[in-house]
């Protein structure tokens, strides 16, 4: 099975505030330029960020525990959210957060079709004959 993109999606402008979003302004906007990337594929969510120093985090769908949607009152009202990814690494859990996404419980959605499509038995076959 080939990997297909489920959805793609960046943190918006909208959540770095008023403060953040007048410094940006006065830096030319450069700290928009390093929001979050992030795209949802049938198999991992790849997390890219940055602007000087590129990151890519790879979450593979199958380790994914739990996802959380977090929408505080100023978010609810302009439409964005975190979305908290809880994922297991060998023996440890790690905490994603996707900042500032439009539609968090779309996203959240998202991400839970995936992993329940990934954690679906597939198809049985009679090796018995």
């Amino acid at each position: 099975m080939t990997e297909t993109t489920i959805l793609e999606t960046r943190e918006t402008k909208r959540s770095y505030g008023l403060g953040r979003g007048l410094v940006a302004i006065l830096l030319l906007g450069l700290p928009f330029l390093g929001r979050q990337r992030i795209t949802v594929t049938n198999e991992r969510i790849v997390i890219e960020q940055g602007f000087w120093t590129k990151t890519r985090d790879d979450i593979e769908i199958f380790r994914i525990r739990d996802v959380v949607s977090k929408q505080a009152l100023w978010h609810r009202l302009v439409g964005i959210g975190d979305v908290v990814i809880k994922a297991t690494e060998g023996r440890s859990e790690e905490n994603h957060v996707l900042r500032g996404v439009p539609d968090p419980i779309g996203v959240s959605e998202a991400i839970r079709k995936a992993w329940n499509a990934s954690a679906r038995p597939r198809t049985a076959t009679n090796l018995d004959g």
